[in-house]
C-alpha cells in the first residue's frame, strides 16, 4: 500500500542505513529474505503485477543489497531450483543484477576486502555462469548477455571497470580480479580476453601497470593462457605492441619466478613460436632496464647448450630447432659489443661442442640451420673478420630468413585488419551496451546460412576398418581433411573392439599407419587417441602386431618418446588380454527355448522376466574364459630382448638411454606377471633372469634402471612355482639376491632401498620354503624362523603393491 518512490527509499535506508553493530545479523536474515523473494509461492505472486512494479518493489531489493549475499543468493536458487517459474525469476533477476553494473561493485569490494576466502570459488561461479543457465533453462540464443562468448565481453568490461575505479585506492588487493581472469582466460575466449586488456593498456601508462599487478596474482595453471595471446597478437603494430609488453611484463619478470620460467623456459624449450614476430616480443622486455639484461645472456647460454645437445638434434621437429636457432640469432641482435666480447670465450666453447653435431646429422635442414647459425653468431663476435667463417650449403628459404634476423624485426606491410573495439569507456554506457544484446532490430541484415553448403556438412565417422586405413593414408589438403582424422582415431578403438573373424592384416596396416603419426595438427587428446588404437590393433591381432611392435622397438629411425610408446602399448595390451571374465552360466534349456523363439516373443519375455520375482531360485554357477594371453605371451616377450645390444644410432641402452633401459625390464616384468598362470611362465622367468643378470654386472647403473632389475627379480620369485625352482634357475636367484645385498651397502635413494628389501624378502621367501635346505641355514636375515605358511602369506601383498605402483 504504500507509494513505489516510497518502498525503493524505505529499502535502500533499511540496508544503508543499519546500524554496524547489528549489520552481521541483518545480512544473514537478509539472506533468508532474498531467498523467500525466489520460492515458488513468491513467483506466483510476482506473476500477478506489471513489469514497472516488479522493478521498483522486486528487483530493487536485489540492486541496493548486499551485493556478495545477493549474488550467492541468486545463484543458490538458480541451481537449486526446479520449477521452470523458479528459474526464470532468478534469471531476470542476474539480468538485472548484472545490467545496473553490480558485478563491477562485487570485484571493487572483494579488491578492498582485507581477508578475502572465497575467491577462488566466487571467481569459477562468475565463470560458469554462462553454463548454468544452460543446463538449467536451455533457452539462451546467440544474443543473450549470457551467452558465452557475450559473457566473457560483459565481465571482461565489469573487471576493467572495477580497476578504474580502484586506482586511486589505497589497500587494494588484485588477488581476486587475478583469479578471475586467469579462470576467464581457460574457461572463455583468451584472445577476446587479452584484447580487452590490450585497449585497457592502450588508455593509459597507469593501466598497463596496474595489469602488470593483476597479473601476478595469476594462478600458475592459468598464467600461459592468459601471456601467449600478448606476443601472438598480429593486429597492432609492432613498435607499440612491444611497448605495451614492456609495461605489463618487464617489472614482473625478476620479481616473479613463475613467470620468467614461463617465457624464457616453457615459451621457447617446451613449445615454439612458428613466426619471428612474437620472439622479438619476447626478448625485448630484457633489453630496457639493466638490471634485466643478465637474463638475457643466461638465456642465450641455455639455448646454445640445448642447440648443440646430441639427443635435440636427433629426436626434435626441425621446426623447434629452427625457432632455436632463430632464438639464439635475436638473443645476440639485442646484446651491444661489451657484452658480447665478454661472452666470447663462452660462445666459441658452445658452438665448438655443437657444430660437430649438426654436421654428423643424417638432415639436411639441421645441417644447413647450424651452418648458418655458426656463421651469423662468428660475425656478430668478429671472428676472423677478414676470412670469415663460411660453409659450403645451398641457400634455402629458412637459411635466408636467419640472415635477415640480423637487421631486427620489419613490420609487414599487410597488418590484419584491427578488430572492432570490445571495451566501453565509462559506466554509463554500460547499460545501454548490455540492453543492445538483447535486441533483435539488426537481424535484419544477416545473410542466411546455405545448408547445401557441402564444407560445412559434419564428417561421419567411418564404419569399417579399411575406411579408417583409407581416410589415414590419403594426402591431407584442406581442414576437412584434418577432421576426418580426428574423427577416425576417435572411433578406431570401438571398431576394433567389436571387430569379428581375421583382421590380423587389418589391424597390422592400421598399427603401420597409426604408429608413425605425428601430431601434425591441433588435436587435444591426440597421443592418447593414438595409444588407444594400437592398443586395440595388439588386442585384436596380438601375434601380429606384437611381432611388429617389438621388432620397430629396436629400429633407427624411432625417437626415444616413440619407443616409450611401444613399451607402454605392449603393457596395456598384455594387461588387457589376460583379464578374467567371469560369465554367468544360464539353463541350457532357456537357450534352446530362446532359439525357437521369434523377436517379438523374446522380448516379451525380457519383460515379464524383470517384473516377476522369484524365490528359491537356483544358484547360477560362475564360468570363467580362457585366458587369451596365455597362448600369445612368448610373442609379447621373448622378441622384445633378443636385440638389446644391437648398436643403433639413435639408441643405447647401456649408456646414454638408461630410461628406455629401466622401462624395457619393467615392460618384461609386468608381461611376465600377466603370463604367470601360462605353462610357459618358467622359461620366461630364467629367460628375464639370464637377462637382468647382464646388467647387474655392470659397475655403474643408473637408479632407475636398478630398481627395475629389483623389480623383474621380485616378479620371477613370484611367479616361478616350486617345481620350476631347479638347479639351472637357482644359482641366477641367487647371484641375484647377492647383488640386491651389495646394493643396500651403497649409497642409494630411499626407494631403491625400499624395493631391495621387498626384493630380498619375496626371494628369501621362495628360496625358504624346504627347497633347498642346505642354503636356509646360510640365510641372516629375522624372518627365516617364521613358519612356512606365515612367510607366505606375508610375501604375497608386496609383490602385489609392486606390481601396482608399477
Amino acid at each position: 500500500e504504500i507509494d513505489h518512490q516510497q518502498s525503493t527509499g524505505i529499502q535502500q535506508e533499511l540496508i544503508f542505513n543499519f546500524p554496524s553493530s547489528e549489520r552481521s545479523g541483518f545480512v544473514t536474515k537478509f539472506s533468508c529474505y532474498l531467498k523467500i523473494l525466489l520460492d515458488e509461492v513468491a513467483i506466483k505472486w510476482l506473476s500477478q503485477i506489471s513489469e514497472d512494479d516488479k522493478k521498483k518493489l522486486y528487483y530493487s531489493v536485489f540492486i541496493y543489497g548486499p551485493v556478495f549475499d545477493c549474488f550467492l543468493t541468486i545463484l543458490s536458487c538458480l541451481k537449486q531450483g526446479k520449477h521452470l517459474k523458479v528459474l526464470q525469476a532468478c534469471y531476470d533477476v542476474l539480468k538485472q543484477y548484472v545490467g545496473v553494473g553490480r558485478l563491477q561493485q562485487l570485484i571493487v569490494e572483494k579488491s578492498l576486502a582485507r581477508s578475502n576466502v572465497q575467491i577462488e570459488s566466487l571467481a569459477t561461479h562468475l565463470c560458469n555462469i554462462p553454463e548454468n543457465i544452460d543446463n538449467k533453462m536451455n533457452l539462451l540464443n546467440p544474443d543473450d548477455m549470457f551467452e558465452k562468448s557475450n559473457f566473457v565481453v560483459v565481465l571482461m568490461q565489469n573487471i576493467l571497470g572495477a580497476l578504474e575505479r580502484l586506482q586511486h585506492q589505497s589497500s587494494v588487493k588484485y588477488d581476486f580480479a587475478g583469479k578471475l581472469l586467469g579462470k576467464l582466460a581457460l574457461l572463455g575466449d583468451k584472445n577476446v580476453v587479452v584484447q580487452c586488456l590490450l585497449e585497457f593498456v592502450y588508455r593509459g601508462h597507469e593501466n598497463g601497470e596496474q595489469i602488470s599487478e593483476v597479473l601476478t596474482f595469476v594462478s600458475t595453471q592459468h598464467l600461459e593462457a592468459i601471456t601467449m595471446p600478448f606476443f601472438t597478437c598480429d593486429y597492432i603494430p609492432f613498435n607499440e605492441l612491444k611497448q605495451y609488453i614492456d609495461v605489463v611484463f618487464g617489472s614482473k619478470i625478476v620479481l616473479i619466478g613463475k613467470l620468467c620460467t614461463l617465457l624464457y623456459h616453457r615459451f621457447i624449450f617446451i613449445k615454439y613460436f612458428r613466426d619471428v614476430r612474437p620472439i622479438y616480443l619476447l626478448f625485448y622486455p630484457l633489453t630496457t632496464k639493466e638490471e634485466r639484461r643478465y637474463l638475457l645472456t643466461r638465456t642465450l647460454f641455455e639455448l646454445l647448450t640445448i642447440w648443440g645437445n646430441k639427443s635435440s638434434v636427433d629426436f626434435q621437429p626441425y621446426e623447434h630447432h629452427l625457432s632455436i636457432c632463430q632464438s639464439i640469432i635475436i638473443c645476440f641482435y639485442y646484446m651491444n659489443n661489451d657484452e658480447r666480447v665478454l661472452i666470447k670465450d663462452k660462445i666459441m666453447m658452445l658452438l665448438a661442442a655443437g657444430m660437430p653435431v649438426h654436421l654428423e646429422s643424417n638432415n639436411s635442414e639441421f645441417r644447413h640451420a647450424g651452418m648458418a647459425t655458426a656463421e651469423i653468431l662468428t660475425q656478430f663476435l668478429g671472428i676472423n673478420s677478414e676470412t670469415p667463417l663460411k660453409f659450403d650449403y645451398p641457400e634455402t628459404e629458412d637459411t635466408k630468413l636467419l640472415r635477415s634476423l640480423t637487421e631486427g624485426y620489419i613490420e609487414s606491410t599487410d597488418l590484419p585488419e584491427h578488430p572492432p573495439p570490445i571495451i566501453v569507456e565509462s559506466d554509463n554506457r554500460l547499460a545501454d551496451t548490455l540492453t543492445g544484446l538483447d535486441s533483435d532490430d539488426d537481424t535484419d541484415d544477416l545473410k542466411p546460412l546455405n545448408s547445401t553448403d557441402k564444407n560445412l556438412a559434419a564428417a561421419k565417422p567411418p564404419v569399417y576398418l579399411k575406411e579408417c586405413i583409407e581416410i589415414l593414408t590419403e594426402q591431407r589438403e584442406q581442414d576437412r581433411d584434418l577432421e576426418k582424422i580426428e574423427i577416425t582415431l576417435r572411433t578406431l578403438p570401438k571398431l576394433l573392439e567389436h571387430s569379428e573373424g581375421n583382421i590380423d592384416e587389418l589391424a597390422l596396416e592400421i598399427t603401420q599407419v597409426v604408429l608413425h603419426m605425428s601430431a601434425e595438427f591441433y588435436m587435444e587428446d591426440f597421443s592418447d587417441c593414438r595409444k588407444q588404437s594400437l592398443i586395440g590393433c595388439a588386442v585384436a591381432a596380438p601375434r601380429t602386431v606384437a611381432d611388429y611392435l617389438c621388432y620397430q622397438f629396436y629400429e633407427d629411425n624411432y625417437t626415444i618418446g616413440h619407443r616409450l610408446d611401444i613399451l607402454d602399448i605392449i603393457v596395456q595390451a598384455a594387461k588387457e588380454l589376460s583379464k578374467l571374465e567371469i560369465i554367468i552360466a544360464e539353463e541350457n534349456g532357456g537357450q534352446l527355448k530362446k532359439l525357437d523363439m521369434k523377436p517379438w516373443e523374446m522380448e516379451v519375455m525380457e519383460r515379464l522376466k524383470k517384473k516377476t520375482r522369484r524365490f528359491n531360485s537356483a544358484t547360477k554357477v560362475p564360468m570363467g574364459t580362457e585366458n587369451k594371453f596365455n597362448a600369445v605371451c612368448g610373442n609379447f616377450f621373448y622378441a622384445l630382448m633378443n636385440q638389446y645390444d644391437k648398436e643403433l644410432r639413435t639408441l643405447s641402452l647401456t649408456e646414454e638411454d638408461t630410461l628406455v633401459l629401466g622401462r624395457l625390464i619393467y615392460t618384461l616384468g609386468i608381461v611376465l606377471h600377466c603370463a604367470g598362470n601360462s605353462t610357459a611362465a618358467p622359461n620366461m622367468g630364467k629367460t628375464l633372469l639370464d637377462f637382468v643378470r647382464v646388467f647387474t654386472d655392470i659397475y655403474v647403473l643408473d637408479e632407475y634402471v636398478k630398481q627395475s632389475i629389483l623389480f623383474a627379480t621380485s616378479i620371477v620369485a613370484q611367479i616361478s612355482p616350486v617345481a620350476a625352482m631347479t638347479a639351472e634357475i637357482y644359482p641366477q636367484l641367487m647371484d641375484v639376491r647377492l647383488w640386491a645385498e651389495e646394493l643396500l651397502t651403497e649409497p642409494i635413494s630411499a626407494d631403491t632401498t625400499k624395493l631391495a628389501v621387498y626384493a630380498l624378502d619375496i626371494m628369501d621367501t621362495v628360496i625358504g620354503q624346504g627347497l633347498f635346505p642346505w642354503d636356509v641355514n646360510s640365510l641372516s636375515r629375522e624372518y627365516t624362523a617364521m613358519s612356512l605358511k606365515d612367510t607366505v602369506i606375508n610375501a604375497r601383498p608386496k609383490i602385489t603393491e609392486l606390481t601396482s605402483d608399477c
